[in-house]
């Protein structure tokens, strides 16, 4: 980002009077921008995440005199990886088991002594569950779990006198009465995920850290977002994904440091709970973004100080020369100027003003009605007039150019970054498109120029890893 200037003028010692500072306007209120992020997070990471908490023994009963005294021992355990597949806000599991029961036949005193006598069977079976999934207000994982059937592997048959004699009517009705136990263990497991906790949490966090967007103008431009709430939808399942939007809402604005390498201080605010917004969707992913950026004038004035002091300019078509000693920029009211300070042909100081707008062909300031200050141009009218034709004044105004470009096409690597920065980059996909970016309002204050833009597009992450 830079700002260049180049001048002409005449020979002659008279000073100009500075003109008046007239009042500012009044600060545009800052808008709120928003961005609509659908996070998607495959069912297989779910499902393995599950599979981890889920291990062995499910559930076990070593005692024949358990509260009900049914006289049976039982051990269920998960043999295979449990299977999850997802429709709407429903996840449904099969759960591979093996059971092992145990059966009390007799239990009977002969002189003194306790006689037991029992029978031990072990089946395999694919118990199926459902789950209605939400979020609670800590962005958990809520689930209800229900048990919704069985599937056979190996049914349990008991021979008596030669016969087999099927057993799967009675256990799965001694099954049935463990279900509420499976279900809790379900429901135990998916809320100790803290899944979409984790991840959303990372988005909150990380776009508050400030990006530095600009070092070659100021000695540091940040851009800091301060989110202000975060929203979520329904949980939406399909074709083995998991879909959850969240809307976060924050303000954006530039910041310019005083030191070189210096970072602006955060203070990080923490994840807010949970509000629920049932009306986003994954299939509306949009942003609005609204940057209220500041371009102080002593930035503007130390580059020039650099650039253009004690640059000797040759007037086209003429003999004249003058060597700008010093160019200070400046508000007042609506506009802004530019205090010229010039030797050689012409000895004086020239004031300079203009309205600034934005370009959006080519993302620059321009200054297109520029002008000399009445003041200046009646000094130049008495002893320099040649500074007043317009060729001189074209040759002005196409120089008092500050190019943006660098700074405006940043903006939706900055909108990434701030999503990816860190951990969360190896972990997650970020599409990022439909960009449109628009300048809404300038704005001239006593120490900056405000530029007011806002960006429009679609965004969405995949969470690759959990």
């Amino acid at each position: 980002m830079f700002l260049s200037f180049n001048l002409s003028s005449c020979k002659n010692s008279n000073e100009n009077t500075a003109p008046e500072i007239l009042p500012f306007d009044e600060a545009i209120e800052h808008q709120i921008s928003f961005l609509e992020v659908p996070i998607t997070f495959q069912v297989a990471q779910i499902e393995q995440k599950i599979n981890e908490a889920i291990k062995g023994t499910l559930y076990a009963d070593q005692s024949f005199e358990d509260k009900k005294s049914d006289g049976i021992k039982i051990r269920i355990k998960k043999v295979e990886n449990i299977k999850i597949s997802v429709n709407s806000n429903f996840m449904y599991y099969s759960v591979p088991i093996h059971v092992w029961v145990e059966k009390r036949i007799i239990k009977t005193k002969l002189f003194g002594k306790k006689i037991e006598k029992s029978k031990a069977i072990d089946f395999s079976l694919r118990l199926k569950f459902h789950s209605e999934i939400n979020l609670n207000k800590d962005w958990k994982l809520d689930t209800k779990t229900r048990y919704t059937g069985i599937e056979w592997i190996k049914k349990p048959t008991f021979k008596v006198l030669g016969v087999n004699f099927d057993l799967a009517g009675l256990l799965e009705s001694q099954l049935l009465q463990k279900k509420s136990e499976l279900e809790k263990v379900i429901d135990k497991a998916s809320s100790n995920l803290k899944v979409i906790e984790k991840e959303v949490s990372k988005i909150w966090t990380k776009i508050q850290e400030p990006i530095l967007v600009e070092k070659k103008v100021t000695n540091g431009t940040w851009l800091l977002a301060e989110p202000i709430q975060i929203e979520a939808s329904k949980i939406e399942g399909k074709n083995k994904q998991l879909f959850i939007t969240t809307r976060l809402k924050t303000l954006l604005r530039t910041v310019v440091t005083k030191k070189k390498g210096e970072k602006p201080k955060v203070i990080f605010k923490k994840l807010p709970l949970l509000k629920q917004n049932n009306s986003l969707s994954h299939n509306n992913n949009d942003f609005e973004l609204h940057l209220k950026g500041e371009l102080p004038y002593k930035a503007v004035n130390d580059l020039l100080d650099k650039k253009i002091k004690d640059t000797i300019l040759v007037i086209p078509n003429t003999d004249y020369k003058i060597k700008i000693k010093d160019a200070e920029i400046f508000g007042s009211g609506k506009k802004l100027f530019m205090k010229l300070t010039v030797k050689g042909d012409i000895n004086s100081t020239i004031y300079l003003n203009a309205i600034p707008r934005f370009d959006s062909l080519n993302n620059s300031l321009h200054f297109d009605n520029f002008d000399y200050d009445l003041q200046s141009e009646e000094y130049l009218l008495s002893a320099a007039d040649w500074m007043l034709k317009t060729t001189v004044k074209e040759e002005l105004q196409k120089l008092l150019i500050l190019p943006m470009d660098n700074y405006v096409k940043q903006l939706p690597d900055i909108i990434q970054t701030a999503l990816s920065k860190g951990k969360t980059g190896k972990t997650a996909l970020f599409d990022l498109r439909d960009f449109d970016l628009s300048p809404r309002f300038i704005q001239i204050d006593k120490d900056h120029v405000r530029i007011y833009v806002k960006a429009t597009g679609k965004v969405g992450i995949e969470i690759i890893k959990l």
